[in-house]
């Protein structure tokens, strides 16, 4: 599979791809066949963006725990800012939960605090669903518990 077929699919993606009253919905196959065909790819850094796309496009969608682009993201270099910008421009189930994988994570307090911030502009965020904000709440409870017992 060459790098635009990867993307084409990557952006075909849909929600009822992910039902799973269908039986043939095969979104979270697609998304591993996707994902490994990226990673074979010389530059797969170059589709960061596109993934966090994906998130975007179907926020409160279970993409797999931690799934596919979760793994694939955290093995690439950089993905860290695009994830902030991603939170911001629309926060989804699984770009609030990498925040609080990373927050699960030694960070000085500076990143810390920064993470945190960002977990609050998604709760404070009007478009965000009620099922991303009590996501967002749990973590900021589970996370603000962690420092204060620290």
């Amino acid at each position: 599979m060459k790098y635009d077929q990867i993307i084409a699919g990557f952006r075909a993606l849909q929600t009822s791809d992910f039902d799973d009253m269908n039986v043939d919905a095969r979104g979270r196959e697609r998304l591993w066949e996707l994902t490994d065909a990226l990673m074979n790819e010389s530059e797969p850094e170059k589709a960061i963006h596109e993934l966090f796309s994906v998130m975007e496009r179907l926020p409160d969608v279970d993409l797999g725990s931690p799934g596919p682009l979760v793994h694939t993201l955290e093995r690439l270099h950089g993905y860290e800012d695009e994830l902030m910008r991603s939170v911001r421009r629309q926060p989804s189930l699984l770009s609030v939960w990498m925040v609080n994988r990373i927050l699960n994570t030694n960070l000085s307090q500076d990143a810390r605090h920064s993470y945190m911030a960002l977990l609050n502009e998604a709760l404070a965020y009007p478009h965000a669903s009620k099922t991303v904000r009590e996501d967002v709440r749990g973590f900021i409870e589970l996370q603000t518990g962690k420092t204060q017992s620290a």
